[in-house]
């Protein structure tokens, strides 16, 4: 069994807050609304992923994804912290 990095998944390599469409990329562990928010792009490790750009789905303030990303756009009022792996 591997060993699990805590310093990563406590925040310990930091965040990005975001509010521009993007694309944002990086090597992201989670992905922390703030604001209502729609995705336009995101690739990563999600199943189902691109169901969240064709239904444009919104999220709101409070809500997270988790998984391993490495891009995401996001529409021009949309906010977010991405959280760095």
């Amino acid at each position: 069994m591997g060993q699990v990095n805590v310093y990563n998944l406590s925040g310990g390599n930091g965040s990005t807050y975001v509010t521009a469409a993007g694309p944002h990329t990086g090597d992201f562990y989670a992905i922390q609304f703030v604001g209502a928010t729609t995705i336009t792009a995101i690739t990563g490790n999600m199943v189902g992923s691109a169901d969240l750009v064709t239904d444009a789905v919104e999220f709101a303030k409070g809500d997270v994804l988790y998984g391993r990303f490495s891009s995401l756009s996001i529409d021009s009022a949309g906010q977010a912290i991405l959280h760095h792996a």
